[in-house]
Formats: C-alpha cells, sequence, structure tokens
C-alpha cells in the first residue's frame, strides 16, 4: 500500500526541522507495537467469535474491513510495517534506532503456542526494523530492553543470577542475531541478564532490563536483592563514565515510579528505592543525559526528586498500538553531540481509518509546542532533570488559568485521543463537565505522579491536593489476572477506584472506560 507524510515538506531534512532546524545528531525511536499475529482470527480469547481481547463484539469480518488495526485491539503486522516504512523516510540521517520493548500482543499466553508464537513474532518485528533500516543493522539497532509481554506469559522472566545463561533471554537474542539486529559482542551480557552497553553516534547507551522489576512480575519469589547483577553492572558503567568524563542514556521499557492512568506503582519499592539511590548519587547522576522508557502508552515524562545538577530527564513514549485508545506514533530523538544533552523530540503518528492506507504526519517537537520549555532550557537547548521539574509546574500554572500549554500537553497525552487528562482542561476548548474541585484534584495527582517515586511519597504529594487515591503493591501483587474477553483488567478497576474517590457522586456516571466528556477521537482538533 502507498505510503503518505502530511504536514510536512517534502525532503528528509525539511521533515525533521518542521520547526526549525535541527540542532544536533538524532535517533529513531519506536515502542510498544504488540503485534498480533493471529489479529482477525477467530477463536483467540476462550470463545468461537472472539478476535480482540479488549473489545467485544469485534468479528472477524471487522479485523478484515481495519486491515492495519482497530482502537481497543492490538494491531496486526501491516501497522508495524507501515511504521517503520514511515520511520525510514524520515530518517535520512539519523545515527540509530531504538525500540523499547513489547514487540507482542497482549494475552500472549493465550496464543495457540505462547513460547514459539512470541518468539516468531519477536523475529518478524525485528526483522521488519532491520530490513527498513539496513544502514542500521546490526551495530545501529538497540534493541533488547524487553516488555512483560514478550515472553509466553505476562511479566514473566525467571532470574538466572549465575554464570549460566538465561535461557528466555538467550533465545530471544537469537532471534535478534538471526535478524541482523544485534551484534554478536553485545550477547554475552544480554543472554546473562537482558542488559548491555553501547557507543553509537557519539552517545553511550545503557539498555536495561525492568521486567524483573515490577510489581507484577513472574515468578514473583523470592525477590532478589539485585536481580541478574543489573544494579551492580549499573553503578559500575557509570562510575566508568564519570572517569573518562562520558555522558550516558539509560533506556528500558517499564519505568520507574507511578503510572497515570490507574496510578499504580510500576516497579517494586525496594528496586525504585536502589535505582533511585545509583540515578541521583552526587557523583554519578550528573553523567546520565537521558533516559527513555516505553510501556505506560502516553506521551509523558518524569523527573527525579533528589538529582544532582546536570541530570538529565525521563521520557515516557507513547505507543504504536492504539489497544490502550491513543493514535499510533513514533519519534525523532535529536541531541547534542559535544555534552550528550536532549535537545528536541519531534512526534510523528497515523490515525486508523479502516482499509484506507495509513497516513503518516508530524505531529509536534517539544521545543515548538512549549515555548516555557524552550524559555527554560536557555541558549544552549539543553532539557536537563531540572528543566522538567520546572516544566511541571508551569504545566500546572498553565492549566489554573485555562492556558494553551497545558491543552497541548493534554492533547498529545494519547496522541490527539481522548483522555481523562483532556477531561480536566479549565479551557473552553474541550466539552468537560466536571466540577473545578474535581479537575484540580485529578490534574494534581497527575503531576504527583510525575515525580519517581514510591506510592507513599505519591499518595502523600496527591494528598496536599485532596486526592485520596493511589494502590499499594501488595494491592497490585494480589490482583488476580483478568479472564476471558472484555474482561476488567487492573489498570482499568484502578482507575475507576481512584475517580471513585475523586469525583462527585453527581460525576460518576459520565465516567466511562474512556472520559466521553470529549469525542473519543479528536482529530478534528
Amino acid at each position: 500500500a502507498p505510503l503518505t507524510l502530511r504536514g510536512t515538506a517534502s525532503t528528509t531534512s525539511a521533515l525533521r526541522g518542521t520547526s526549525g532546524p535541527t540542532q544536533g545528531r538524532f535517533f529513531v525511536w519506536l515502542s510498544d507495537v504488540h503485534v498480533d499475529p493471529y489479529y482477525g482470527v477467530s477463536k483467540q480469547y476462550g470463545n468461537d467469535s472472539a478476535v480482540c481481547y479488549f473489545k467485544g463484539g469485534f468479528s472477524a469480518a471487522d479485523a478484515a474491513a481495519n486491515p492495519y488495526g482497530y482502537t481497543a485491539c492490538d494491531p496486526s503486522e501491516k501497522l508495524w510495517a507501515s511504521a517503520v516504512e514511515a520511520a525510514k523516510q524520515v530518517s535520512d540521517g539519523a545515527e540509530f534506532v531504538v525500540f523499547t520493548g513489547d514487540f507482542t500482543r497482549h494475552h500472549q499466553d493465550e496464543m495457540p503456542d505462547p513460547y514459539a508464537d512470541v518468539g516468531r513474532t519477536i523475529g518478524t518485528v525485528t526483522g521488519a526494523l532491520s530490513q527498513a533500516f539496513e544502514w542500521a543493522e546490526p551495530d545501529g539497532i538497540v534493541l533488547g530492553a524487553l516488555g512483560n509481554d514478550d515472553s509466553p506469559h505476562d511479566y514473566e522472566l525467571n532470574v538466572t543470577n549465575g554464570s549460566q545463561a538465561n535461557p528466555w533471554l538467550s533465545y530471544v537474542a537469537d532471534r535478534f542475531t538471526a535478524n541482523d539486529a544485534m551484534p554478536r559482542g553485545r550477547l554475552p551480557d544480554y543472554r546473562d541478564g537482558g542488559f548491555f552497553e553501547t557507543t553509537l553516534g557519539g552517545l553511550k547507551v545503557l539498555s536495561i532490563d525492568t521486567v524483573m522489576y515490577s510489581v507484577k512480575h513472574s515468578p514473583s519469589k523470592p525477590a532478589l536483592e539485585d536481580p541478574f547483577g543489573q544494579f551492580a553492572w549499573l553503578r559500575e558503567r557509570l562510575e566508568a563514565a564519570v572517569q573518562n568524563k562520558e555522558r550516558v542514556w539509560i533506556v528500558g521499557h517499564i519505568p520507574p515510579g507511578i503510572e497515570s492512568y490507574g496510578y499504580t506503582p510500576l516497579w517494586q519499592k525496594q528496586y525504585v528505592e536502589v535505582y533511585l539511590g545509583i540515578v541521583q548519587d552526587a557523583r554519578l547522576g550528573g553523567c546520565i543525559a537521558a533516559q527513555l522508557f516505553g510501556h505506560v502508552h502516553a506521551e509523558e515524562f518524569r523527573y527525579l526528586p533528589d538529582a544532582p545538577p546536570g541530570a538529565g530527564p525521563i521520557w515516557l513514549t507513547g505507543a504504536l498500538s492504539p489497544v490502550y485508545k491513543c493514535n499510533p506514533s513514533f519519534r525523532l530523538v535529536e541531541y547534542d553531540e559535544a555534552t550528550g544533552s536532549l535537545l528536541n523530540i519531534k512526534v510523528f503518528y497515523a490515525e486508523l481509518k479502516g482499509a484506507q492506507p495509513l497516513q503518516w504526519n508530524f505531529g509536534y517537537d517539544l521545543l515548538g509546542a512549549y515555548p516555557s520549555l524552550q524559555a527554560a532550557a536557555g541558549p544552549r537547548g539543553g532539557l536537563s532533570n531540572g528543566v522538567f521539574r520546572e516544566f511541571a509546574a508551569r504545566l500546572f500554572e498553565s492549566w489554573e488559568r485555562g492556558g494553551e500549554e497545558f491543552d497541548t500537553f493534554a492533547l498529545w497525552y494519547k496522541t490527539r485521543f481522548s483522555s481523562d487528562l483532556l477531561c480536566a482542561a479549565q479551557s473552553n476548548s474541550y466539552n468537560s463537565t466536571l466540577s473545578p474541585e474535581t479537575k484540580r484534584k485529578y490534574v494534581g495527582a497527575f503531576f504527583c505522579a510525575a515525580r519517581v517515586g514510591t506510592v507513599e511519597g505519591f499518595r502523600a504529594c496527591a494528598a496536599a491536593y485532596g486526592a485520596d487515591i493511589g494502590m499499594d503493591e501488595a494491592a497490585v501483587a494480589a490482583w488476580p489476572k483478568a479472564t476471558g474477553p472484555g474482561a476488567t483488567t487492573l489498570s482499568v478497576q484502578a482507575r475507576q477506584r481512584h475517580w471513585e474517590r475523586i469525583a462527585q457522586m453527581s460525576e460518576l456516571s459520565s465516567l466511562p472506560m474512556v472520559c466521553d466528556h470529549v469525542p473519543k477521537a479528536v482529530s478534528d482538533l
């Protein structure tokens, strides 16, 4: 099918410079595609007709009429093929390519042969990536930060601290190398623990494994002090970077802290505290120029509460899969070659319109969309942890006065799709009937989650806005697994729970799965 790109000039240099010329080097960033190799095939989820786990009544005929994918479903391989082709078209001059996990659909354990099907899907996604970016393979492709759906069972990864290679990580590594997407020099560390170090485009990149830190990790016991020895490895690599006067980027899948949909903890408390002890270390923290994570299917940021001067920000990316009600998207990330600092992020996205070929558009870039962020970055344009901490405060002030910056942030939070954050806007741009008090509780809690920490710290922050929300990790770990098509997942239940605690009784009936105070799609905005 033909590929079209809109909202940009015809040359790749103009594409990258839509909001001004490129300030430094850049790389391509994709994440969370969740390809479903059985998209449109019936008898997938416990009954004869189900073809999409999260959307009841979606039939094989519906899938045929929507060959790229459908909102609330994980997509077909066609969406991934279109995305990598679009990324290829705008990547002339890129230094390397990053993919931060979740190759495979949700509920992968219900595929006919989870072990083989997940491995095959990882191979399919990896193969398309390496073919599209032939100039990068294999050294210039950074992948391996597995998502929670990149194993035969959700959040499953047996921790093998010892001299032997991990069986699942070795199996996955074979899929990478078979598709020319991982050089053999990375294999020893990767097979042992799913992490590695590489230097590309003048940047030192540390790719870390995060699944074993999750509150949902399986098998859950025993909780080791340092799974795979990764914390010790991370500290060692940062020590070396400090000694060599290098700056590093950390990339992974599940970010530390609290997610902003159901306000549940993502990492176990003990691992959050150890990680913060490393990345906020007075000697080590300043050499970390940026941290990139996927998993949350939303465009947002995090900041460290006690990072040393010069520490970089944490950016969480929107997803390619539309399963959690977002438009598919990918990014170009610009950085300063001399300092390693993050300079800008440019977003490209597409809307699903039945059988029509995907039309990929330039969406926005950070500096062009947020004047306060550009001002805080200063003349050199480096985006630091301190800059994003200040940005959180400026966005809250923008919300209070019904300002444009908050509205822009809310619009792109789910890549031009409706969300609770849009419902909480103060301006007249969106048809929300929530009370000012309810909106304040929600927005206050949202920015509390931007501060990386434990659930106790989040709750204390949210309480200052009158929001009594946040599930502890014991409640999350004990939550029964959702089974059957349309079953209510933990994140959905947690969202309902926090709205019940902050909204007025009269508002609760108007808060379904996606806040319907605004249209379900905002493509007309």
